[in-house]
């Protein structure tokens, strides 16, 4: 016998409108949930409803009831909904589909299977000629005006409507709203009749001509330029299905994912591609993506996710070698974090490429390599001291401090700029949880010397973790406690156990461990490691009193006299941390930065 394929019948109540093809309106109107018999196999009747006023529809399900076939059946599904006491909206769905079937395991609603392929379409019928003209008739004295429906939107909790909260208003982004199409498909059509050959040709060219570059440019300009082409990035309207409806005016498969992959693909399975080639298209892109930086938000968060991901080299994925970053790329990613008028979306997308590049590009000890990674930690600087910024955007911005490797301002020595930086969202409990715990952990990443006064910035990274354990004790299920408390931990290890992990610029492993002599870190990290440890052993489970008031004992006995990190320094969290001034071109500041960074 031929098996039916997935066959749905959907009765979904509806205020204001009707449809008898596929959705039909039901309300039925109930007494009381009776508990239905167990059967055996797999599935069972659960908590089937009687309708009062239509006891001959449950008598129908009833009398269909027979053990469930392994490989088919029939599943009716009943949703209820928010209602007054003497009606209850419900959603019955049949389907004869053995993935459905599995799916009704692990279904909330409650739910009768029965039912073989033969049943299915008899039953079916049955049930549809006998509850879709009462379920319309007994709906359509309730019917409203369109506008009924506002009521729900807006949020009230009329008869029938919809929870308050439930559907919240939202703004759109004003940079949702920009389309700036520099390329048409005309270029696109032009560029694979005249250039696409040649551009292929002129990869494989070891010393480029004038006609090479020219070729390579126009392959750059069609790589990026398409990131702009609405037809990449607009939202795809769902099709009606309809068997004679031209795919003419479609919608591309390709998105904007695809183009950004396919780009990297370009460069990274072309074997015979050169390095001159490479180095000369990388450049080509990445400056064409600054034309891209004030169109569409999704656009510029693509456009700058693929900055972070292009490759230099192909790595060597057997030896978990990744490609190395494209490092001048880094010059347009600091472009969008200091340029005010960009979305902290955009900025996000920008330090994730940073992150990369930092870890990838520049983490070797080179005079080079320190300055790039200078600029860039007094870049973040500035944007991680405002405290009006998202949470995530704190977070991230924490995390590539730590990677750069940049404790002092390149422009004064006596300043440990970024320590103070990171030391102040660690002690502010204005900031989110992952914000201050993410900073810990930067702070665990940075070069330090015998120069500094650890012990406050020690003392703070204890009392952030005891402040999460009240909170924890509070509510242990509205945070991810374990994650703020692991990346807590991690201030003081290494994320892995390679030999050949290091900080930034150093030979150092990461972690306070490897940075602090034992006597000055070992007692703070036993009392991290004792909060980490109860959320591994019992999670769940809240912190004892002799826990928290063990704690609180250190914390007391262990205030520290001298808030400072050096005798220069301002008290962490006391005051807002000085700005350094730009770089020059040679990398030294004329004069020790002393602007402060104004608090909103």
């Amino acid at each position: 016998m031929i098996r039916p394929s997935r066959w749905v019948a959907e009765f979904s109540a509806s205020s204001n409108s009707h449809s008898c093809s596929i959705f039909v309106p039901a309300v039925l109107p109930f007494l009381r949930t009776d508990r239905g018999a167990a059967r055996n196999g797999p599935f069972r009747e659960r908590d089937v409803a009687k309708p009062a006023a239509s006891d001959y529809f449950v008598r129908l399900l009833r009398a269909a009831l027979v053990p469930p076939r392994r490989l088919g059946g029939v599943g009716v599904q009943i949703a209820e909904t928010d209602s007054p006491p003497d009606t209850v909206q419900r959603l019955i769905v049949l389907s004869h589909s053995t993935n459905f079937l599995r799916s009704l395991r692990l279904m909330p609603a409650r739910t009768v299977c029965f039912g073989s392929p033969c049943r299915t379409a008899t039953l079916s019928a049955l049930l549809w000629l006998a509850v879709a003209p009462w379920a319309i008739a007994q709906n359509a004295p309730a019917s409203a005006p369109a506008d009924a429906r506002a009521p729900d939107v807006a949020g009230d909790t009329g008869a029938g409507g919809l929870p308050a909260g439930l559907i919240q208003t939202h703004e759109t982004a004003p940079e949702l709203n920009i389309h700036n199409e520099l390329y048409t498909d005309g270029d696109e059509t032009k560029f694979k009749k005249d250039f696409e050959k040649p551009f292929q040709e002129a990869l494989k060219s070891s010393t480029l001509t004038d006609n090479d570059k020219k070729a390579i440019d126009a392959g750059a300009k069609y790589w990026v330029y398409r990131f702009t082409m609405k037809k990449y990035y607009e939202e795809e309207t769902p099709q009606k299905a309809n068997k004679l409806a031209t795919t003419k005016n479609a919608p591309p498969k390709e998105r904007l994912h695809n183009l950004r992959k396919n780009l990297i693909d370009v460069v990274r399975n072309n074997a015979k591609i050169t390095p001159a080639a490479r180095e000369y298209f990388l450049k080509q892109v990445t400056k064409l993506s600054e034309d891209l930086l004030d169109n569409n938000l999704v656009v510029r968060q693509n456009i700058l996710l693929l900055l972070g991901q292009l490759p230099l080299d192909n790595g060597n994925i057997a030896k978990g070698i990744e490609p190395a970053p494209y490092v001048p790329a880094y010059t347009v990613l600091l472009k969008v974090i200091k340029d005010e008028k960009q979305h902290e979306a955009a900025k996000i997308s920008a330090l994730t490429g940073l992150l990369r590049i930092c870890k990838l590009g520049l983490a070797a000890a080179d005079p080079a390599n320190d300055k790039k990674r200078a600029e860039i930690a007094m870049a973040l600087v500035p944007e991680l001291a405002k405290k009006d910024t998202h949470w995530w955007y704190q977070f991230r911005l924490a995390e590539c401090l730590g990677a750069t490797g940049v404790t002092f301002d390149p422009g004064n020595k006596n300043n440990p700029i970024v320590l103070q930086t990171l030391a102040d969202v660690v002690a502010d409990k204005s900031r989110h949880w992952q914000a201050r715990c993410e900073a810990a952990r930067a702070i665990g990443r940075l070069p330090l010397d015998n120069t500094l006064n650890m012990t406050p910035v020690l003392f703070e990274i204890v009392k952030l973790g005891n402040d999460m354990a009240q909170a924890y004790n509070a509510n242990p299920k509205k945070d991810s406690w374990a994650n703020y408390f692991f990346t807590l931990y991690l201030a003081f290890k290494a994320e892995n156990s390679k030999p050949e992990t290091h900080i930034a610029g150093g030979k150092r492993k990461p972690g306070l461990l490897e940075a602090l002599p034992p006597k000055e870190v070992k007692d703070v990290y036993e009392q991290v490691l004792q909060m980490v440890s109860h959320l591994v052993d019992n999670p769940g489970k809240q912190y004892s009193a002799e826990q928290l008031e063990g704690i609180d004992t250190w914390l007391k006995n262990h205030t520290p006299t001298n808030k400072r990190i050096t005798a220069s320094s301002p008290e962490i969290g006391s005051k807002p941390v000085p700005v350094p001034k730009p770089m020059p071109a040679n990398g030294k500041a004329s004069t020790p930065p002393t602007a402060p960074v104004a608090e909103k």
